[in-house]
């Protein structure tokens, strides 16, 4: 039997952040930029975060190709697209704000693809009643995982993606950090901290197909929020993917980008009949505000 003492790794902040993703990455940013000193967690390469695997774009009402377009069109569509089941508040503090996103992410370097007079190129996503997704030719989420961690490392963030944090730390409802281990030689880990940020994914993983890698959105953000005294809302609304494969097995959850469609692709089943109905109409209007 071994005997020896495991010695624990001791870490303090002012806020720490679990998830090194582009909710992560952005939370910590806005936090250093503030003055405040933050920690950012993750147990993968932080270049490698879920957020680097998105493909087509991002949604902001900017007009480039389309000057009729608004934010207000934009929180439209989104609550239309939800059958009206989405905060408006929420909506309209996220169509309000994406184009100031997508500034930012231009001004820190990302490189949008662009027409040739310059401005910036947007193409029609799900629902969208005009053109409005911003892209990096077929990996947006690459390029803008990227960005974020250059300009989080300059912003003074400490990024350590090795850390698989286990149970927020919580007593009488105040949160005062975390615990975890340390994925490369399993050292534990503690972390003192005066704020958490819970930025670790979703669920989707616990279905049998999804477009999520194997070994992530599991619903680690679900157990450690319940196991620290959080409340759990609106866990039925989950994000699929609108379009992907299922077969064969080794390919079940490969997704069809959503650009494809937006480009005019049409999706076609074994016989090559092209997919219509209810199922084509369903994919077409996926929204990803």
């Amino acid at each position: 039997m071994n005997t020896q003492s495991v010695t624990e790794r001791q870490l303090a902040t002012n806020v720490l952040v679990i998830g090194t993703g582009g909710a992560g990455l952005r939370a910590s940013i806005e936090l250093a930029e503030r003055g405040v000193q933050v920690l950012a967690v993750g147990n993968r390469r932080k270049h490698d975060a879920h957020t680097s695997l998105a493909a087509g774009g991002i949604n902001a009402a900017l007009g480039t190709m389309d000057p009729e377009d608004s934010w207000q069109q934009h929180a439209a569509d989104t609550l239309r697209e939800s059958y009206f089941l989405a905060d408006p508040e929420i909506i309209e503090i996220v169509a309000r704000n994406a184009a100031r996103g997508i500034e930012e992410l231009e001004r820190w370097g990302m490189p949008f693809a662009r027409e040739d007079y310059g401005r910036l190129s947007q193409r029609f996503f799900g629902a969208h009643t005009y053109r409005r997704t911003c892209f990096t030719g077929d990996y947006t989420g690459l390029e803008m995982q990227r960005t974020l961690v250059s300009h989080a490392v300059a912003a003074g963030v400490e990024i350590v993606d090795t850390i698989y944090i286990t149970r927020i730390l919580a007593s009488d409802g105040v949160v005062f950090g975390a615990y975890g281990f340390d994925v490369v030689d399993g050292t534990p880990v503690v972390i003192h901290a005066d704020a958490v940020i819970l930025a670790v994914g979703g669920h989707t993983r616990i279905w049998r197909y999804t477009s999520s890698r194997r070994d992530e959105n599991t619903g680690d953000s679900f157990r450690l929020a319940a196991l620290a005294g959080g409340k759990i809302r609106d866990a039925e609304l989950v994000q699929f993917h609108p379009s992907g494969l299922i077969e064969p097995e080794d390919a079940a959850g490969t997704l069809v980008s959503e650009a494809a469609r937006g480009e005019g692709g049409i999706l076609r089943n074994a016989l090559r009949g092209a997919i219509n109905g209810s199922l084509r109409s369903r994919a077409d209007g996926a929204v990803h505000p």
